[in-house]
C-alpha cells in the first residue's frame, strides 16, 4: 500500500508549524544563564546564615542583632545544615522571628542544605503569605540574581506568570520549574545546588499529609524540614480540645511526613498566648529544645515611677510622659535590662521607653506577645463568662421598667465613629434591669466589632471630627430623653419613667461633651459629664482622698465642678467594673443582681462579649488588694456603659442590700 502523497500546501503548513515550534522552544529556552557576579560573597555565606542575612538583605536587617537573634540564627543554621532535630522559639512580637525564618529558608534552598521545605501556618492564608514573601525576595533581590543566577534567573524569566513554567527549557531540556501560590520548585539546572528544590505551604488544619509529592518518575518526595510558623490562634490557644487536636496533628501528621529511616528537622516559631497553650507545651518539651525570649529581660526597679508615667501618658499626653521620663531617666532605668537596645521608634528616647510604652498601653498584651510570659489571670472568681452573662434574663419586654424599679440611669460611651449607650432601671436594693442598649447611629447587624467595614458611622467628609461627635451626642441625648420608658403592665397609662441620671464619658472630648449637653438640655443635674480613673493598688484609694471645697464624695466616686466645665462625676473604674461582674454573678431573683430583658440569650451575644472585653489581675500593694482591669483586643464599650450606669445609681443614693443591712445593725447596736 503506497503512502498518500502530500500536497505542496500540506508540506508548507508542516514547515511553518515546525518553525513555530522551534521558535517557541527558542523563546522558552533560558540559556545562556547570566554569569555569577560575586562568587566570593556567595562562598562566604555558604555556611554562615548571619552573614547571608546581612550581605543579601541589608535593608531588612538594618539594626544590630540582639543576643537572642544570634542564638536563634545559630540554631537555624545548625538544624538546616546537619538535618534532623526540633527547636521551638518564642520571641517578642515585631522582633523578626518570621522574617529571619523566611531568609533562612532561602539560604537553605539556594545552597542545597535542604531539598524540600514545608511551611505550616495557623491557616492556609498565613502559610501562603510566607511563600509569597519568599517569592518576592527571590525575584526582586538583585544581589541574589547576581550570585545565584542558576537559581534565580529561571524564576525571573517567568515574569510572574505560572503558566510559563510548563514550557521553560534550559539547553533544550525542560526545567520542571514551578511557580504556584502555595508552592515553588527550583529549575532543574545541571550543577545548581538548588536544582529541583521545593517549597510548599499548608495550613495546620489543611491537608498536611498532602505535602508528600509524587514525582514524574513515580518516586515520592518527602520534606527534610518543616517550619511551623505561629501554628495557633487566639481562639485555639484558649481551647483545650483544639490544643489537643493541634498537638496530634504536629506529632502524627507533620512528623509522619518523613520517610523510613529518615529524620525530619522541625522548627516552630511561636508566641505564648497563655501558659497552658500549644506554644508552652512545645517550649517545655525537652525534645524541642525550646527558647523563650523577652523584650525586657528584667523590668525596672522603680515601677512606681513607670506607673506615674503610664498615668500621664493615659490621662494627659505622650509628650508630657516623655518629658517626665527625660527628667527621671536615670531612676527609671535602674535595674532594667532590655534585650534589643537598637529597637525603638522616633517617639521614644530609647528601647526601654519604647517597650514600656507598649506595657503602658496594655499590660496583658505586653506580657504575652512581647514577654512570652502571660499574666496569670487571677480572675477566676472575678470575671463572669460571656456565655453566662447572656443567660441572666428577666423575661421583661424590651424598654420596659419592672414594677419594683423606681430609678432610671443611662450612660453614653464616646468614640469618633460611633456612640455606645445603655439604659438601666434600679430597685432600692441595687437590683439592676438592663432595658436597652445600642449605638448611634443604629446598626443593621446584631453582632459587629467597632472598626469593621460596612458599619453605619457618624463620619462625613465635609465636617470636622469634633462637630460630628457633638452633633451625634445632641441627637442621642434628645432621643434618649424623649423615649417613653413604660412601666411593666402599664402600657396604656400616660405615666412613664424619666431619667434620674444620664452620664456621658468625657475623657476623650471634654469640651465637646460639655457643649453637647448645654445645647441639648442646658445646665442640668440629670445629664452630667463623667470621667473614669482606674485606681491601682499602689495608689491611694478614692474613698481615702481628702475632701475639698465644693466636692461631693460617695462610694468610689467624686462629683465636683472643674474650672470652666460643667459639674463632673469622677468614677473609680477598677472598683465599679468589679461591681458589674459581682452583680452578673448573682442568679436572677437575688437582691443586687443584674439582668437583661427578654428570654433569648442570643439577643445579647454582642453585649455579653463586651462584658469580657477586659481582664482583671489581683494586685497587692501598700496594704491594698485590688483587681486592676486591662483591655483586651476585643470591644468593651457596653462594659464601660454598665460601669457608668452602676456609678450613676450609686450617685443617686441607691445602696446594695448588704450595705443597708450592715448600717441598720450598727445603728441598733448603738442604741
Amino acid at each position: 500500500m503506497t503512502a498518500t502523497k502530500k500536497t505542496s500546501g500540506q508540506r508548507h503548513r508542516e514547515r511553518v508549524a515546525k518553525r513555530n515550534r522551534e521558535n517557541t522552544r527558542s523563546v522558552q529556552d533560558i540559556a545562556p544563564l547570566p554569569p555569577m557576579t560575586n562568587p566570593k560573597r556567595r562562598m562566604a555565606c555558604r555556611k554562615d546564615l548571619k552573614n547571608f542575612c546581612l550581605a543579601y538583605f541589608p535593608n531588612r536587617f538594618g539594626l544590630d542583632f540582639a543576643e537572642y537573634h544570634l542564638q536563634y540564627i545559630k540554631r537555624l543554621e545548625t538544624i538546616m545544615i546537619q538535618g534532623g532535630g526540633k527547636i521551638a522559639i518564642a520571641m517578642p512580637r515585631g522582633s523578626g522571628k518570621t522574617t529571619i525564618a523566611m531568609t533562612a529558608i532561602l539560604w537553605a534552598l539556594l545552597y542545597g542544605h535542604c531539598r524540600y521545605i514545608v511551611v505550616v501556618g495557623a491557616n492556609n492564608e498565613a502559610a501562603d503569605k510566607i511563600i509569597k514573601n519568599i517569592k518576592i525576595s527571590l525575584i526582586n533581590t538583585q544581589a541574589l540574581l547576581e550570585d545565584f543566577p542558576e537559581s534565580v534567573y529561571p524564576f525571573k524569566k517567568l515574569g510572574g506568570a505560572a503558566g510559563q513554567a510548563r514550557g521553560q527549557r534550559y539547553l533544550g531540556e525542560l526545567t520542571a520549574i514551578e511557580w504556584k501560590p502555595n508552592s515553588i520548585v527550583f529549575a532543574d539546572i545541571p550543577g545548581s545546588p538548588a536544582s529541583g528544590a521545593m517549597l510548599y505551604s499548608v495550613g495546620i488544619k489543611g491537608a498536611v499529609r498532602g505535602a508528600n509529592r509524587v514525582m514524574p518518575d513515580g518516586s515520592v518526595a518527602r520534606p527534610d524540614l518543616v517550619l511551623l510558623d505561629d501554628p495557633q490562634t487566639e481562639a485555639s490557644a484558649k481551647s483545650p480540645k483544639q490544643i489537643e487536636h493541634l498537638t496530634e496533628v504536629i506529632d502524627k501528621s507533620v512528623e509522619g511526613l518523613v520517610g523510613p529511616a529518615a529524620e525530619l528537622a522541625m522548627i516552630m516559631t511561636c508566641t505564648v498566648i497563655q501558659e497552658d497553650d500549644l506554644s508552652t507545651f512545645y517550649l517545655k518539651n525537652p525534645e524541642w529544645k525550646g527558647l523563650r525570649f523577652k523584650m525586657v529581660e528584667k523590668m525596672p526597679d522603680r515601677m512606681d515611677l513607670w506607673e506615674k508615667y503610664r498615668d500621664i501618658r493615659k490621662n494627659e499626653d505622650a509628650e508630657k510622659a516623655t518629658m517626665f521620663y527625660k527628667h527621671h531617666r536615670a531612676e527609671m532605668r535602674e535595674g532594667a535590662v532590655v534585650s534589643w537596645t537598637e529597637n525603638y521608634d522616633s517617639n521614644s528616647l530609647d528601647a526601654l521607653q519604647h517597650a514600656m510604652n507598649i506595657w503602658a498601653k496594655n499590660e496583658i498584651t505586653f506580657s504575652s506577645e512581647y514577654q512570652n510570659e502571660p499574666m496569670k489571670p487571677d480572675q477566676g472568681a472575678m470575671l463572669v463568662p460571656a456565655k453566662v452573662i447572656r443567660t441572666r434574663l428577666n423575661g421583661l419586654d424590651h424598654m420596659t421598667v419592672p414594677l419594683d424599679a423606681q430609678t432610671l440611669t443611662g450612660f453614653i460611651d464616646v468614640h469618633d465613629d460611633l456612640l455606645y449607650y445603655s439604659v438601666a432601671a434600679w430597685s432600692d436594693d441595687f437590683t439592676g434591669y438592663i432595658i436597652d442598649y445600642g449605638t448611634y447611629p443604629k446598626q443593621v447587624r446584631r453582632v459587629f466589632s467597632k472598626g469593621e467595614t460596612g458599619l453605619i458611622t457618624m463620619s462625613r467628609d465635609d465636617q470636622r471630627k469634633d462637630g460630628i461627635i457633638q452633633a451625634g451626642l445632641i441627637s442621642l441625648i434628645k432621643e434618649l430623653l424623649a423615649t417613653r420608658w413604660e412601666v411593666e403592665g402599664d402600657s396604656s397609662s400616660e405615666e412613664h419613667i424619666t431619667f434620674s441620671k444620664l452620664l456621658i464619658d468625657s475623657r476623650y472630648k471634654p469640651k465637646v461633651v460639655d457643649n453637647a449637653i448645654r445645647i441639648a438640655v442646658g445646665r442640668t443635674t440629670v445629664v452630667v459629664p463623667s470621667i473614669g480613673k482606674g485606681i491601682r493598688a499602689s495608689q491611694q484609694q478614692m474613698n481615702e482622698w481628702k475632701h475639698k471645697s465644693g466636692e461631693h464624695h460617695g462610694n468610689h466616686w467624686i462629683e465636683k465642678t472643674p474650672s470652666g466645665r460643667l459639674r463632673l462625676l469622677t468614677v473609680d473604674t477598677n472598683f465599679w467594673k468589679c461591681q458589674v461582674h459581682d452583680a452578673f454573678r448573682l442568679l436572677p431573683g437575688n437582691p443586687g443582681c443584674l439582668t437583661l430583658w427578654g428570654n433569648d440569650a442570643e439577643t445579647h451575644r454582642m453585649f455579653s462579649n463586651h462584658m469580657n472585653g477586659e481582664t482583671a489581675k489581683l494586685v497587692e500593694s501598700g496594704g491594698n488588694s485590688i483587681y486592676e482591669w486591662q483591655n483586651t483586643p476585643n470591644d468593651n464599650h457596653f462594659f464601660d456603659c454598665m460601669v457608668g450606669n452602676m456609678a450613676a445609681a450609686s450617685r443617686l443614693g441607691i445602696k446594695p442590700a448588704e450595705e443597708i443591712i450592715v448600717k441598720t445593725k450598727r445603728r441598733r447596736n448603738q442604741t
